[in-house]
């Protein structure tokens, strides 16, 4: 018995500074596919992410973002440069380090929000500026759990962990996905050279 509660405590002061409101370290977000599809046609693209995470806002949502999240760090820029690359190549694109043709992403913002008691919403919130060329844009998304084009329905039933994951990664198709068509109507007005 004594060796139980011996491997009990154990256990249990080694997940304490892992686990943070609910979320293990690392994870499983998911990349979904774009829900209208663009023909970059095989064009090649070096990317160059930079992370300028600093405020707690994003320019379109008044909620405070939450700086003490597993998005912090290397977990969210990974997820998110992984993401663009995916959406990229989603739509006919080809990332390659070695083109000419540079896209520049500056992440400003990347969180997510479990507001509420009893009944709650999630909400999924990421920012960027993407430049490529003389072209520049800001992006920015807040996905709740119910809009038409989030993974989450109003009434959904999922993991608090797994709904958070699913709203970031549906609110950063959402913006990626408004990217990718702004760039494929940038390279067919040839403006590109």
């Amino acid at each position: 018995m004594r060796y139980i509660i011996l491997i009990f405590v154990f256990l249990l002061t080694g997940c304490y500074e892992t686990i943070h409101y609910g979320y293990l370290p690392g994870g499983d977000y998911q990349y979904y596919k774009p829900l209208k599809q663009e023909d970059l046609g095989g064009e090649k693209f070096k990317l160059e992410i930079m992370d300028n995470r600093k405020g707690f806002s994003i320019a379109c949502s008044n909620f405070r973002l939450d700086r003490n999240t597993e998005l912090e760090g290397e977990t969210g820029y990974d997820f998110f440069r992984a993401y663009l690359s995916a959406m990229i190549e989603a739509n006919n694109g080809v990332i390659d380090p070695t083109s000419d043709k540079i896209i520049r992403v500056e992440l400003t913002g990347l969180s997510a929000l479990y507001q509420g008691f009893g009944y709650v919403h999630v909400y999924g919130m990421v920012e960027f500026n993407a430049f490529v060329e003389d072209f520049q844009k800001s992006y920015c998304s807040v996905m709740v759990d119910g809009d038409e084009d989030a993974p989450l329905g109003k009434f959904a039933f999922d993991t608090r962990k797994g709904a958070l994951r699913k709203m970031v990664s549906g609110a950063s198709r959402r913006a990626l996905e408004e990217f990718v068509h702004d760039l494929a109507k940038f390279k067919k007005k040839g403006l590109q050279t």
